[in-house]
């Protein structure tokens, strides 16, 4: 291959992988295309890409982005996943379909200027994606002021109640004593 393609090659993957602040490293030797082709549409269905790289393409690439060090991740057969939401759900959805298809290995990955072998990248599926993290901030957020707002209604609420009962009391005794006289 000519330098002025690869040059052309390694240009387009820049492109593909700008914005990325994580890739997952897959090898996918020995699976059909019609297999890679489903995992490609599961992914897809993720806003998840996977990419057949050349290895030193896309190492030039990924150090261009920022996401220095892929050369070490990047030996045989590569495929990058990049995309999604976070890179917990391309992990996710990466190590469920290898738990359907034996041949998919995940390599690695490259998080946010760290390099992750094989267990830790795997270890990320354990771990809760970028909306569940944000509900759990937002809920200790709100759980003391929720609770703030309880003990405020509670005394409040009983006060309310005695002053409304010294009222109908008031109000029974106006009706009773009319009555009377």
């Amino acid at each position: 291959m000519s330098k002025r393609i690869k040059n052309l090659i390694t240009a387009e993957l820049q492109t593909k992988f700008k914005g990325a602040d994580s890739v997952v490293v897959v090898d996918y030797t020995g699976i059909d295309s019609k297999t890679t082709s489903g995992i490609r549409s599961d992914l897809r269905k993720k806003k998840v890409k996977m990419t057949v790289v050349r290895n030193a393409m896309a190492a030039k690439a990924l150090e261009f982005v920022g996401l220095k060090g892929a050369k070490e991740l990047l030996t045989g057969t590569n495929a990058v996943v990049y995309g999604g939401e976070s890179v917990v759900d391309v992990v996710k959805e990466l190590v469920e379909q290898a738990k359907k298809i034996e041949k998919l290995k995940i390599k690695g990955s490259i998080v946010e200027g760290r390099i992750l072998d094989s267990k830790s990248t795997t270890a990320l599926s354990k771990l809760p994606n970028k909306k569940e993290l944000q509900s759990m901030i937002v809920g200790q957020i709100l759980g003391p002021g929720r609770k703030l707002a309880g003990q405020i209604k509670g005394p409040a609420g009983k006060l309310a109640g005695q002053v409304k009962a010294v009222i109908e009391k008031a109000e029974k005794a106006e009706k009773a004593a009319p009555a009377a006289a």
